[in-house]
């Protein structure tokens, strides 16, 4: 017996990425971002920012020591901002309105709150920051965060960040993140992330994944795993994995791997129940199922055909259980 061909990764194969699948949600949020037209978008990007004519900070400034209300594209704010676009926008303070998209502000910082009617796009926001369409940090998003389609930093998500398509961390997620479709912390997730469709990781993940259709993580996995689909861990697992067809670790399941279907792990240390549970290598542990695999057994197989590679011929396939003898 050997496992599921479809499940094996070939000789010489690469390691799946997931990167690709983060840059697509943040093209979908540059574009929900972005100020200029589909036809202008085409041009090579290099050459629009060294061409990008500096902006006009022009304003009006209603303030009392420096704090007040500011309206017009100040460099600067504290107090309450509110601007149509901002653009090459530094710091501000306190409230910062952005009526429509904003322009590049590669070295904004915001503390406090950031809103839009389209949505803020800033280097870091430390605070709260909404988005009808959007939230976009080339830097970091700290505090909460949410979007009417997406919430995305490049690097980093230190909070809670809601999407109504997706919340993606072009780096680390530490915290929660929820997105109707997917929810991405590319290089590893410290928290929870839910999404209606997809979660995805290609770092370590400790905490909860949860997801409609499945989750992947490409790194190592300690917590819980929850899929309507499948669960797809490439590292080792701690923990609980469950989903409704498929629960595949292709490292080692330590802890409770459960599925309608299969679960298909390399070692086991702990309990695996399913229709067909493929453990390719040592199981340790128990395992329950209608047809239960593996290659050598300290524990106990129940199911109605149970096989142990290396027990002696005649002894590697009984009904009801096996062992390792």
């Amino acid at each position: 017996m050997s496992a599921i061909p479809i499940l094996r990764r070939p000789a010489g194969a690469r390691r799946m990425h997931l990167r690709p699948a983060a840059a697509v949600l943040a093209l979908l949020a540059a574009a929900a971002l972005s100020p200029a037209p589909a036809r202008a978008q085409a041009a090579d990007t290099v050459a629009d920012t060294l061409a990008e004519p500096p902006a006009s900070h022009h304003a009006l400034r209603l303030t009392a020591g420096g704090v007040g209300l500011t309206l017009g594209n100040s460099r600067t704010a504290t107090g309450i901002r509110i601007n149509l676009v901002d653009h090459q926008v530094e710091r501000v303070t306190g409230l910062n309105l952005t009526l429509w998209k904003p322009k590049a502000n590669p070295d904004l910082v915001v503390t406090g709150i950031a809103a839009g009617l389209v949505g803020p796009r800033a280097k870091r926001i430390d605070g709260v920051a909404l988005g009808g369409i959007g939230v976009m940090a080339s830097e970091q998003l700290n505090g909460i965060s949410a979007g009417g389609l997406i919430v995305l930093s490049r690097n980093e998500i230190n909070g809670i960040a809601v999407g109504g398509l997706a919340a993606v961390a072009g780096q680390r997620l530490r915290g929660v993140a929820a997105g109707g479709l997917f929810a991405v912390g590319d290089h590893g997730i410290d928290g929870v992330a839910t999404a209606g469709l997809i979660t995805l990781s290609e770092g370590d993940v400790h905490g909860i994944t949860m997801a409609g259709l499945g989750t992947i993580e490409e790194g190592r996995f300690t917590g819980i795993n929850l899929a309507g689909g499948a669960t797809f861990t490439d590292g080792e697992m701690r923990g609980v994995s469950a989903a409704g067809i498929a629960t595949v670790v292709r490292g080692r399941l330590q802890g409770i791997g459960l599925a309608a279907g299969t679960v298909n792990v390399r070692a086991l240390d702990g309990v695996a129940v399913s229709a067909w549970n493929n453990v390719r290598g040592e199981q340790r542990g128990l395992t329950i199922g209608i047809f239960n695999y593996a290659r050598t057994v300290h524990g106990l197989q129940l199911g109605l055909l149970n096989y142990v590679r290396s027990n002696p011929k005649g002894l590697r396939l009984l009904p009801v259980f096996n062992t390792g003898f």
